[in-house]
Formats: structure tokens, sequence, C-alpha cells
């Protein structure tokens, strides 16, 4: 014996099985906030990290500490740690 709303479910469950992936609705990720390190509202990235702290935590991961010089291979930009690499302007 099935009643209605166990007949509505089975519906519901088949139609998102059926679904087109690319229709469904998206949701975008965090791109202005708190950061979740330094506390402080810019823009940030899906780790919910700013720029600045997201380039400290890669380099933590590497075994760089606060307070030691910044490594050339960093690859970071615009944190006036690679004076000698800003460009000359246009």
């Amino acid at each position: 014996m099935t009643t209605d709303t166990e007949t509505k479910q089975d519906e519901s469950i088949e139609e998102a099985t059926e679904r087109d992936p690319s229709k469904v609705e998206q949701r975008r990720p965090p791109s202005k906030g708190l950061c979740r390190r330094c506390g402080e509202n810019k823009p940030i990235n899906r780790l919910m990290l700013c720029y600045p702290c997201w380039v400290k935590t890669r380099l933590e991961e590497r075994g760089w500490r606060e307070g030691m010089p910044h490594p050339d291979d960093c690859g970071c930009v615009g944190l006036g740690a690679h004076p000698d690499l800003k460009s000359d302007g246009n």
C-alpha cells in the first residue's frame, strides 16, 4: 500500500538523478568578508584567507616562519617582500 507522499518522494528522487548537472544552481564561493587568519575585511579566496595570509600559510607549510627573510621562490606579488621584482610600469 503506497501513499501519495511516498509517490512524491520517489518522483523527486528520480527528478534529482535525471537533472542535467549544468542546470543545477551553482553557489559562488565567498569573495568578500573577514579573513579567518588576520580578521581583516579584505577580498578572500575559497580558503577564507586574504592574499597576504594565504601566501604566509603556503610559506609556513614549507618551513618559513614570521620574521625570517622572504624566500625568492615564493612567487608572491605585491606584498612588498620583493622590491626588486616590481615592474617599471607601462
